[in-house]
């Protein structure tokens, strides 16, 4: 097993919820998934995650990171969620309009293969990470509070349960890459998915994994690294 991992992601590999009684993003800290599969299989985690960090962002911050690695070490990769997002206000203005991600599906491939691609060239072991499904209702919500039109971001919808398909074919083209260049997936997707009742592992945004979510997330790091050597 590995003695040392490095991350680059968002938020979700941060460590990052929503604590509703501060009203306001918090780091779990030494209780995130991430920290305590380290803790627990003894491991050094290097850990670059950013909250708001986008595939495109993090192409950058990974070439930065790569100058001092330690080469044959695993490099864990999380982006997505960030990448998928809209500007829900400028959608609530102007819902005729096309409106895209912050990063389109085919730049967000081409981010992530190019993040894999580098880490290899630097004689790490790429590994990425599925992406938590979200809760369409709750994020709704929570992305369109506050908005005076509201009823504006539906009808551009269509129907709410569009936000859990784009994002999950934001998954999906993950896993094609994945494919592609032969490079091992961490199943946190899935993970999530077995353990049922996935409002119970979500932050009020709907977006987020709680307390809850991160010791999915910590059986879905462990699980691998038990079982890849990790």
């Amino acid at each position: 097993m590995a003695d040392k991992v490095y991350v680059w992601g968002d938020s979700i590999a941060k460590g990052i919820v929503f604590d509703s009684g501060r009203g306001r993003y918090v780091g779990l800290r030494e209780r995130s998934g991430f920290a305590q599969a380290a803790q627990e299989l003894h491991i050094e985690m290097e850990n670059h995650a950013y909250f708001g960090m986008t595939s495109e962002k993090g192409k950058k911050v990974v070439e930065n990171g790569l100058a001092n690695v330690e080469e044959g070490r695993p490099a864990l990769l999380g982006f997505g969620g960030n990448d998928v997002d809209f500007d829900w206000a400028a959608i609530a203005q102007a819902p005729k309009e096309r409106h895209d991600p912050h990063v389109r599906p085919e730049q967000y491939a081409q981010n992530m293969a190019q993040m894999v691609r580098k880490v290899r060239g630097k004689g790490l072991i790429p590994v990425l990470l599925t992406l938590p499904p979200i809760d369409s209702k709750r994020y709704f919500e929570w992305v369109t509070r506050g908005l005076l039109n509201k009823e504006n971001v539906l009808a551009w919808l269509g129907d709410v349960e569009r936000i859990y398909r784009t994002h999950k074919e934001y998954n999906d083209l993950l896993c094609q890459v994945a494919s592609a260049l032969s490079v091992h997936l961490i199943d946190v997707r899935g993970a999530f998915e077995r353990a049922g009742d996935l409002l119970k592992h979500l932050c009020v945004d709907g977006i987020h994994p709680n307390q809850e979510g991160h010791a999915v997330i910590y059986e879905a790091l462990k699980s691998y690294a038990l079982s890849h050597a990790f």
